[in-house]
């Protein structure tokens, strides 16, 4: 339930402002990973998972970056150090148009 509610909170902030990118091909989607950090994303830091994703939609936005899904994984492990560069153990996770344009403005943000 929880998770429905995020998905449909960070479609809702998504789907409004930006228009879908004309794309050809038989791959039209493809999904990015963000590896987070304690508090050294651009985007900032929410204290729960929700407030993280209206904080990474509302820079995504911002930047003309389009997404169709938007949602956090947490299966990986926290790196053991308190600096904030440090990985806490979730990914973010984007589903976006297969465009290379796309993929290259993601990868700047850190995605991969």
């Amino acid at each position: 339930m929880k998770y429905i509610f995020i998905l449909a909170l960070s479609t809702l902030i998504c789907s409004c402002s930006k228009t879908r990118p004309a794309i050809i091909g038989d791959n039209e989607y493809v999904t990015l990973t963000y590896k987070q950090t304690g508090c050294a994303d651009v985007w900032g830091y929410g204290t729960t998972d929700s407030l993280t994703l209206i904080k990474v939609a509302g820079y995504l936005n911002a930047n003309g970056l389009y997404n169709a899904g938007l949602f956090i994984k947490n299966d990986g492990v926290p790196e053991a150090c308190l600096a904030c560069v440090c990985k806490t153990g979730k990914a973010i996770i984007v589903n976006t148009l297969n465009s290379e344009a796309l993929k290259a403005k993601y990868a700047a943000a850190g995605f991969k």
